[in-house]
């Protein structure tokens, strides 16, 4: 038996940073560096349909049954990136009443997922929700390796996943009202991804028929959002690279999908990492807001945890990096309390410890020292 490597374990935890970054922030400020990420964002989804139905399919028409354990295989791809998609997939269990069973690959199965190269495959795309069911592949992600932060996994795989469960695009919802620059952005596809005119339309311009689609309040923070920089809109108005599930995006799929999710946290139970004691090979501890397994080799990540011990509003948020990048609506805790990012700067929601958060309105911050 060995002793947890602390220094080891830090090093694991601090590598979940922005794959999308051009600049990093060299003090806690307002600056949110939103256009920026957007620009730097070659990488996007595109919107994949049954090719035997209209592109007007509407996501009522592909969700799958309440209750449902809908079974996944991978089709390709080496045990680390297979793994990646296990960790972050299932944090839509703990808002909907859904259930993900990953099989073998000579399994029947309902999404079934390519990497790389796979069927000469290109970019991220999933088929919405049921339609996943008529394709032999139903899911790609053409650009994750072995050096891929934690970060962009969980962007791109939660985004994905939510397109599995019958999620549109954001900028796509019927009511979201974007106020499109369509030159510029027309260009801007054409040299980044190669679309035509006509693809920019259908993955950006085209909203969803409100009468056939299940839509929220628009939410610029959702996890369905693409990026958007500044100039591609006529009124200045960005949207950052958002990188996890936001409020709406909990609320709204849990209403889509209604009753029991999975219950309680996954690190309900477990004990913080304790560096007096030893562990064994199977033994789970928390660090730092993640939930951690031994094994033979050293510490699995098994992911963030998804629920508040003890009613602490910063359970499972990270500490301030100044050499981090953050997008409105990400959280940090600093010197004892919760801040989140707004488009104004930073407001203090509270004191660690404590069950509920509030936002102090004189309590935005345009700089804070280490």
């Amino acid at each position: 038996m060995k002793k947890l490597n602390l220094a080891k374990l830090v090093l694991a935890t601090s590598l979940s940073v922005l794959f999308f970054n051009c600049e990093k922030d060299s003090e806690f400020t307002a600056e949110t560096n939103q256009d920026a990420i957007a620009k730097s964002t070659a990488h996007v989804c595109i919107e994949k349909w049954n090719t035997n139905e209209s592109k007007a399919a509407s996501v009522k028409d592909v969700q799958w049954q309440p209750g449902q354990t809908i079974r996944v295989k991978f089709l390709n791809g080496s045990s680390y990136l297979q793994s990646k998609v296990k960790q972050y997939a299932v944090q839509w269990e703990d808002h909907a009443n859904i259930k993900f069973e990953f099989v073998s690959s000579n399994s029947s199965a309902n999404i079934k997922i390519g990497f790389g190269n796979y069927n000469n495959a290109k970019g991220y795309w999933s088929y919405l929700g049921t339609d996943s069911n008529n394709q032999s592949h139903s899911m790609h992600y053409e650009y994750f390796n072995n050096n891929t932060p934690d970060e962009e996994f969980r962007r791109v795989i939660v985004h994905e996943f939510g397109h599995a469960l019958g999620l549109i695009h954001e900028h796509q919802n019927p009511v979201a009202g974007i106020n499109w620059n369509k030159e510029v952005v027309y260009e801007y596809y054409q040299r980044t991804q190669g679309w035509t005119r006509a693809q920019v339309d259908n993955n950006l311009f085209r909203r969803y028929e409100a009468s056939t689609t299940n839509y929220s309040a628009y939410d610029r923070l959702s996890i369905m959002h693409y990026p958007i920089p500044a100039e591609h809109t006529t009124d200045g108005v960005s949207v950052g690279n958002n990188t996890q599930l936001s409020t709406t995006d909990k609320s709204f799929i849990a209403r889509i999908y209604p009753g029991s999710t999975t219950g309680g946290g996954k690190c309900d139970g477990v004990a913080e990492y304790n560096s007096n004691d030893t562990y064994s090979v199977g033994d789970k501890v928390t660090y730092r807001g993640n939930l951690y397994q031994k094994t033979a080799n050293g510490w699995d990540n098994l992911g963030a945890c998804d629920s508040t011990p003890n009613g602490d509003i910063c359970a499972g948020v990270a500490e301030y990096n100044r050499n981090n990048t953050y997008s409105v609506g990400n959280k940090v805790t600093y010197q004892g309390n919760l801040y989140q990012l707004t488009a104004n700067g930073w407001n203090n929601l509270g004191a660690c410890g404590t069950s509920s958060a509030t936002t102090k309105s004189n309590a935005v911050f345009p700089t804070l020292n280490n």
